[in-house]
């Protein structure tokens, strides 16, 4: 299920709606390191992760839940698995399978015994801005 334009508006409206800015340059990570965990993983790394603009964002990307850096993402059970909870209680991920889409459906995997994956049945960016809008109703981010 690819978002089409929500993809597009989203990500550039992370930045100025949850830090009251844009990213700056310090915060991609270089294509390379982006180009060399594709190849490692063998799949194409969603264009959603929006790595490239904000990869090194750790006031957002490492608040509470962290999101992996392109060199720590990996493969598990047929998912590529993006971001821990803080607690590493539960991780999230894409379906291998649906790497090839922009802005794919995440699920969570549950990361004690039974360890089954759940579809969180919303795209990557509408899953993003759910959890920063939690960020702010706990008080962690501040618009």
């Amino acid at each position: 299920m690819s978002a089409g334009p929500f993809y597009r508006v989203s990500i550039d409206d992370i930045a100025p709606r949850y830090l009251g800015r844009g990213f700056t340059a310090e915060e991609g990570v270089p294509p390379a390191a982006v180009d060399e965990a594709q190849r490692r993983l063998g799949v194409r790394i969603p264009a959603s992760l929006a790595y490239r603009q904000a990869g090194r964002c750790t006031a957002l990307n490492a608040l509470h839940h962290r999101l992996y850096a392109p060199s720590e993402l990996r493969i598990d059970g047929g998912y590529l698995v993006f971001m821990d909870e803080n607690q590493t209680v539960v991780s999230w991920g894409f379906r291998t399978t649906d790497c090839g889409e922009d802005d794919p459906t995440v699920w969570q995997r549950n990361n004690t015994p039974r360890h089954e994956w759940y579809s969180e049945d919303k795209p990557f960016t509408r899953f993003l801005t759910g959890m920063f809008d939690w960020y702010v109703e706990m008080g962690m981010l501040r618009r």
